[in-house]
């Protein structure tokens, strides 16, 4: 897939970097993510996966108070994240509505399939927790990271946390990074790498 000029133009700040470049955009361009998120972190993590050029793909769950914020309005809460999303996303990047991808970007507690990249938003309630999984990470150590951990922050702190795990999750779609890892989020805007949890497999 080629860029298209005006893709050259929007994506440009992106392209220029040495991590990114023009292949690495079109891999965006190309991908995908189902998302299962309900509240402000996973709705902000979806909104900057979007507007980098990856398709999200929302389920049917409900949005819950508080998922009130620059992509979602207060009268939308209680409506199903799908309907919502595919009524607002294509404001902020109608270059991503297409695309079906393995990825998953969700908020804990959630169950996770596909070959991956998987992006789990989470916390504990004083800080949050950005917990992934690349295509060859192991599936329990990363399930025995995600049991440790409750439901993402509101507010705030759950917006940085969004934004953390959406630049994450592209990170893993161009293949950077490591294939296992967590990091915590905390207010204001410290981020600190978190031991994964071995499971019995690799413990």
């Amino acid at each position: 897939m080629a860029l298209r000029e005006e893709q050259i133009l929007r994506y440009s700040r992106q392209i220029l970097l040495r991590e990114v470049g023009g292949r690495g955009q079109e891999k965006l361009l190309s991908g995908g993510v189902r998302l299962k998120a309900t509240g402000v972190a996973g709705l902000t993590a979806a909104a900057y996966v979007v507007a980098g050029g990856t398709a999200v793909e929302a389920g049917p769950e409900s949005l819950a108070p508080g998922a009130e914020g620059f992509l979602v309005p207060a009268e939308d809460v209680g409506r199903p994240a799908s309907e919502v999303l595919a009524r607002v996303l294509p404001d902020v990047n109608a270059d991503a509505l297409a695309g079906h991808g393995t990825g998953r970007l969700a908020e804990l507690p959630a169950a996770w399939d596909g070959e991956g990249p998987w992006v789990a938003l989470g916390g504990d309630g004083t800080r949050g927790v950005v917990i992934f999984r690349g295509a060859g990470g192991c599936v329990g150590c990363f399930e025995a990271t995600t049991a440790a951990w409750g439901a993402p922050p509101k507010g705030a702190l759950g917006v940085g946390l969004g934004a953390l795990g959406a630049l994450i999750l592209q990170r893993l779609l161009l293949g950077l990074g490591p294939a296992l890892g967590a990091c915590t989020w905390e207010a204001p805007g410290v981020m600190t790498d978190l031991p994964v949890r071995r499971c019995g497999r690799c413990g």
